[in-house]
Order: C-alpha cells, then sequence, then structure tokens
C-alpha cells in the first residue's frame, strides 16, 4: 500500500497537539463511567489501597522482608502498571469502539490514542493518593530524586501513545489481537518486577533487564522510592519511544485510509 506522509503527518500532528479537545475527551471519558457514583474515581483508588495492604501483608510475611520498605516498593510498582496495563489492554478498542464517529465524522483518529493515554493518566494520578498515604505512614525517602518522576511519566505516556496507535490498528484489522494482548499483559504482570524486587535476580539481571515493561515502570517506580533510576532504563524507554514511533508512523501512513473499511 502506497504510503501517504504527508496525511499521517499532518493527522499526528493536529490530533496528538490538539490539548483543549483530547483533554475534553478524556475527561468525558473518566466521567461517564463513573456517572451516579459518590466519589467517582476515587473507588478505582480504594480498590487499589484494599489490593496492596492485602497483598503487601501476606508476601511481605512470606519473603520475609519488611513491611516498612516493602509496601512502598508494591504500592508504587502497582499504580504505574495499572497506568501501563490498562492503557495498553484499552489500546484495543481504540478504534474499535468508535466506529460509528470514525464513519461519520471527519477528525484525526490519532486525537483518540491522546485521550485514551490522558484518561488513563488521570486515573494513574488518583492512585497516586493511595502512595502518598502509604509514604506518609513508611516514609520512603523523599528528595531530589523524586522529581524524577516527572520526566519519567512524560517517557512513559509518550510510549504509550504510540502503542495505543498501533494496537488500535493491529485490532481493527484483525480482532483476535485482542484477546492475545490481554492473555500477554496477564502473563507480563508476574515476570515483570512489579510483586518481587529485581534484586532478588541480580545473579541473571537479563531475565527482566530483556523486558521493556520493567524499563517503564522502573523510570516512575524508582523515583517515587527516593532513588534515581538506572542509566539504562532512560536509555530503552527514549529507543522504545522513538523506535516505535517510527515505525508506527510508517504503517499509520500506509493503512490510515483503510480504518473506516476494516470497522
Amino acid at each position: 500500500m502506497k504510503p501517504q506522509y504527508a496525511r499521517a503527518k499532518q493527522d499526528l500532528a493536529l490530533g496528538l497537539t490538539d490539548w483543549p479537545m483530547w483533554g475534553r475527551l478524556g475527561w468525558a471519558d473518566v466521567r461517564r463511567r463513573y456517572r451516579r457514583t459518590l466519589i467517582g474515581p476515587f473507588w478505582t483508588s480504594i480498590s487499589m489501597s484494599v489490593f496492596v495492604l492485602a497483598l503487601g501483608v501476606v508476601w511481605s510475611t512470606l519473603w520475609h522482608q519488611p513491611l516498612s520498605t516493602y509496601l512502598p516498593f508494591l504500592c508504587a510498582g502497582l499504580i504505574v502498571w495499572s497506568f501501563i496495563a490498562t492503557t495498553i489492554s484499552e489500546s484495543c478498542t481504540l478504534f474499535v469502539m468508535q466506529e460509528s464517529l470514525i464513519k461519520q465524522i471527519r477528525f484525526e483518529y490519532s486525537m483518540l490514542a491522546s485521550a485514551a493515554v490522558w484518561r488513563n493518566l488521570i486515573v494513574f494520578f488518583h492512585n497516586l493518593v493511595v502512595y502518598v498515604i502509604v509514604a506518609l505512614v513508611f516514609q520512603p525517602p523523599v528528595n531530589l530524586n523524586t522529581l524524577l518522576m516527572v520526566p519519567g511519566l512524560a517517557l512513559v505516556a509518550i510510549n504509550l501513545a504510540w502503542v495505543a496507535m498501533l494496537g488500535g490498528l493491529f485490532t481493527a484489522r484483525f480482532r483476535d489481537i485482542q484477546q492475545l494482548i490481554n492473555m500477554v499483559m496477564q502473563i507480563a504482570l508476574f515476570v515483570t518486577p512489579v510483586f518481587w524486587d529485581p534484586d532478588q535476580l541480580q545473579s541473571h539481571p537479563i531475565m527482566f533487564q530483556a523486558n521493556p515493561l520493567f524499563h517503564l515502570v522502573d523510570v516512575v517506580r524508582t523515583p517515587l522510592l527516593g532513588a534515581a533510576p538506572h542509566m539504562l532504563s532512560y536509555v530503552m524507554v527514549s529507543l522504545m519511544a522513538i523506535v516505535g514511533w517510527l515505525v508506527t508512523f510508517d504503517l499509520y501512513s500506509r493503512f490510515r485510509r483503510r480504518l473506516p473499511y476494516w470497522l
């Protein structure tokens, strides 16, 4: 298929930078999900806090780790993982769920990816309240390294944007992709250092260093714990962003015009 680079460039440029539009779309999605509830998206935070507390108490005992260090580690990892995993899973329905909109209105499709990332970023900040409470109780280190969470979160969001575009495009063409991604994410939760500390596998570091999801979690979780992420994580996340966007741009320029017909 002959690529339409100019049209794809225009779509991405307008769709990713029109923050007033995708910002409103993201807020509207969050409000619609929790319509007629008393505490809205904080239900997610309550669910996260119960899960972290129950799992933290049991697993810290099983692994003979102090609760004061394991619970902040687990909480920080889970809120970052939830942001990443939910965005990846929702990317499968990015275009499929907007079939009527895509077929009836002319707009930049990449705006839907921006709205999806923003929507889950809002939920991430709600879940961050849980970590703040845990931090107030157990007092992990808070220093200048904590500020590194901001660029780390920005890098994660940049990567999730192209993942959402690519996942939405592939799933629109091959609906089985959704089942495959859901299965992979369930397995990835246990092979990625979220519940367990990567220091426990220092004799076999390749088992987690080769996992791109580990680096996405690491650039946000480690600053929350008062330490600086490994330079390897920054390199890997940056390379993923560059290569991922180049591949996404090429594929999107080739198949964007077919998207309405696939739906």
